[in-house]
């Protein structure tokens, strides 16, 4: 698989417009013939390949916009792998999540056309929405994801949905929210949100190619995503890849597809916005605090509004949001100050865990440097940090077996007469292509400040030298332990094992008992994700409800 790289035609030639070969206005092109800028491009053309290389990505796409709107597309690998069609300046590829940024722009609108309030109940303007009775859920709740709703509940799950929590006491990311978002757009305006986001965004900032909503009879006009090979196992970089399946998407939770140079007219408005000019079908000064509301989240350095993340490092501060769909992973960043942004998408499914968010950054930074006369940054190392990787090294025993893990850059592991390599993907968690410890991630626990055992599913290992002992099963819950599947590629399979007296889902999500045969699903007291088992036989259940979602047994 080969790099390409594209760089748009449209350009303004002797002070006069010419047109482009899709007829929209010409808009300026990032000048390469200047040595910064062509040695900030080099360099993200450069990382931009080296994480294709080293996340096994299929095909990406990357656009760079300035302030005064020269922009820039590169594309790498493909926009279908297997058959090697080039990314060209019309493919298409789903934005994700990132489409919350413009379903809030177009309430925004309409509560600054009077429709509605930010502070108005959401039961009040549509009361179809299965929310809880009694609740106080106001829209800006749900544009903010504090209104206690579960992440990926569907709208009308059976029973209604439930809030774990009062309105603004924590916070947590629900895609289901903004499907009600989208659904009282819909409501309050008489229109498709399909409709709404062509006429309140696309049309005004000229995103031509850009769709509203996710359909077949648009398939041919997109790359092509990949997913892994073996969806059950838990994903590790160089795991065989296979083309991911097509699913129409029409909510508000990520119902937009686009192109790299349309995003970039999605950033100049923006960043156009941030700044205080107006963007996003605002004026001005809606446009400003639509833009910077924010409120705290659950992760250190992040607060949210509106369906924008508001980050920062080294002094400087972006608005950033990720996007993740059953074929396609992106994010984007803004540099607030210099308005620089940077959107990337890629052919890899949302389910592999990566997101483009480290490349948007450095292009952002890179960009920002150069324009204004500074050294270009240090890219970021692809490797997730790990602090004292020593720590891990010795050799681990359980019921079934031994591994070792071994020093190296990355981690290694060692087991059976083979080894490989240890990926950290999390507070010390582990993924590896070993084809004895495929099946989960692989979790180390502490005792005194040292690591004394790793956690394998329903499986416990203790390391050789520290001491301890292995904690007794429950057969009880045991019983409720199995492999269970659902056959919509968005929920996809589920593991739930016992170990130690406990029940989990894969190795490290707990399920904390709060009711009779009613499970809390993650380690926060306040999580409103919910589990439950049903329809016995032999006293083992042969339904797992997740949230909402109903699960088959599968047992092999």
């Amino acid at each position: 698989m080969t790099i390409s790289m594209s760089i748009s035609r449209r350009s303004f030639a002797g002070g006069a417009l010419s047109l482009a070969a899709t007829s929209q206005l010409a808009v300026p092109v990032l000048a390469e013939g200047s040595s910064r800028i062509g040695s900030a491009i080099a360099a993200i053309r450069a990382y931009g390949e080296e994480h294709r290389t080293y996340f096994n990505l299929p095909g990406m796409t990357l656009g760079l916009v300035t302030l005064n709107g020269e922009r820039t597309i590169l594309n790498f690998g493909d926009a279908n792998a297997d058959s090697k069609t080039p990314i060209g300046p019309g493919t298409l590829f789903q934005v994700g999540s990132i489409s919350k940024l413009m379903v809030a722009a177009v309430l925004h609108q309409l509560v600054a056309e009077g429709r509605f309030k930010l502070t108005d109940p959401v039961s009040l303007i549509l009361p179809e929405a299965p929310l809880p009775a009694g609740n106080r859920i106001e829209v800006h709740h749900l544009l903010d994801h504090v209104a206690g709703l579960p992440s990926d509940t569907p709208m009308f799950a059976p029973g209604g949905l439930w809030a774990a929590y009062a309105p603004g006491v924590h916070w947590h990311y629900s895609n289901t929210g903004y499907e009600i978002l989208g659904k009282l757009a819909e409501h309050v305006s008489g229109k498709p949100l399909r409709q709404l986001l062509a006429e309140r965004i696309f049309s005004p900032l000229k995103m031509s190619r850009s769709r509203g909503a996710i359909l077949g009879a648009d398939r041919l006009l997109y790359a092509q995503g990949y997913e892994a090979a073996d969806a059950f196992a838990a994903y590790a970089r160089g795991v065989p890849l296979a083309p991911a399946p097509w699913v129409d998407v029409t909510v508000g939770a990520g119902c937009v597809a686009s192109t790299a140079d349309d995003m970039m007219s999605l950033l100049l408005s923006l960043a156009n916005a941030v700044q205080g000019r107006g963007g996003l079908g605002l004026p001005p000064e809606r446009a400003r605090i639509f833009a910077t509301h924010a409120v705290p989240s659950d992760t250190a350095g992040m607060t949210y509004g509106n369906g924008l993340m508001h980050v920062g490092e080294a002094g400087r501060a972006y608005l950033h949001h990720t996007g993740g769909m059953i074929s396609f992973s992106s994010s984007f960043h803004v540099d607030v100050a210099s308005g620089v942004g940077a959107f990337a998408s890629s052919t890899i499914s949302a389910f592999a865990e990566y997101r483009p968010r480290l490349l948007t950054r450095f292009a952002v930074d890179a960009l920002t440097n150069a324009l204004g006369g500074r050294p270009l940054p240090a890219a970021p190392s692809l490797q997730a940090p790990l602090a004292n990787p020593a720590s891990y090294v010795g050799r681990y025993s359980g019921p079934t077996g031994t591994f070792e893990v071994r020093l190296g850059t990355p981690l290694v592991i060692a087991a059976s007469g083979q080894s490989a390599s240890l990926e950290p993907v999390a507070d010390e968690v582990f993924r590896t292509t070993h084809p004895s410890f495929r099946a989960f991630s692989l979790m180390f626990e502490r005792s005194g400040g040292a690591v004394a055992r790793a956690l394998f599913g329903p499986e416990t290992y203790l390391r050789d030298g520290v001491g301890g002992t292995i904690p007794g099963s429950d057969p009880a819950l045991a019983k409720l332990a199995g492999r269970y599947i659902n056959d919509n590629p968005w929920f996809g399979p589920a593991q739930v094992v016992e170990r130690g007296g406990k029940l989990w889902i894969g190795t490290e999500t707990q399920m904390t008992p709060i009711g009779p045969n009613l499970w809390r699903v993650g380690k926060e007291s306040w999580s409103p994700e919910r589990g439950a088992f049903a329809d016995p036989i032999d006293g083992r259940p042969q339904t797992f409800v997740f949230s909402g979602v109903r699960y088959s047994r599968h047992q092999v």
